[in-house]
């Protein structure tokens, strides 16, 4: 069977090179970590948050093309064999932890491998926030605007991080009809919801 995600020979491959094996604090601006933020004590009563990062494939990047060395043979050997994935700006994905790889949807694991911007802490970002999951080292840029990725209200540029009803959390301004879990999520101080719903609206 090929590979679900097959080499395009049509771009250029460069040499080998040791800039080529670059894994996220190379590709990141800064190479400090910083750990994740606690959670605060209003968080903790949210239930479990659904790990739906890119961070979680482990990823690492060639920054000149694919290899050809790297990239002649399936990176996994799922039912659907994953090889290399070229992206943006001559990137490559050059390995990947299979494990969580050939257990994910296809589309999503090839958005990540082209889109993903890696980051250990804030700085590590052009624009937005660096969004780690707890316990982890490294995270994704977010851009802490309303409906962003988010783990804490700290990744959030306005309003809160909010839980939805699948337990992933999105930033929230607050604003009328906004999604909120708690009266300080909406600036009305008012959040309309169900007696057992983890979610509601807010009122204007």
């Amino acid at each position: 069977m090929a590979p679900i995600f097959p080499l395009r020979h049509a771009l250029r491959l460069s040499p080998f090179s040791p800039r080529q094996f670059l894994a996220w604090p190379v590709l990141a601006v800064a190479c400090a970590s910083a750990a994740p933020t606690p959670p605060t004590a209003d968080d903790a009563t949210l239930p479990p948050v659904a790990d739906d990062s890119c961070a979680r494939f482990g990823f690492r990047f060639s920054l000149e093309g694919c290899p050809e060395a790297e990239c002649a043979e399936p990176l996994c050997t799922c039912p659907s064999p994953i090889a290399c994935i070229p992206g943006k700006n001559e990137r490559c994905m050059v390995a990947v932890d299979c494990n969580v790889a050939c257990g994910a949807d296809p589309q999503t694991l090839l958005a990540c491998a082209i889109d993903i911007a890696p980051c250990r802490e804030d700085s590590d970002c052009r624009e937005g926030l660096c969004v780690v999951e707890a316990g982890a080292l490294d995270g994704e840029c977010e851009s802490g605007e309303r409906g962003a990725r988010c783990r804490n209200d700290r990744d959030c540029r306005t309003g809160n991080c909010v839980a939805g009803l699948g337990g992933n959390r999105a930033c929230s301004p607050g604003e009328a009809s906004d999604l909120c879990n708690r009266a300080t999520d909406c600036q009305s101080m008012q959040c309309e919801r169900a007696p057992d719903a983890l979610a509601g609206v807010c009122e204007g």
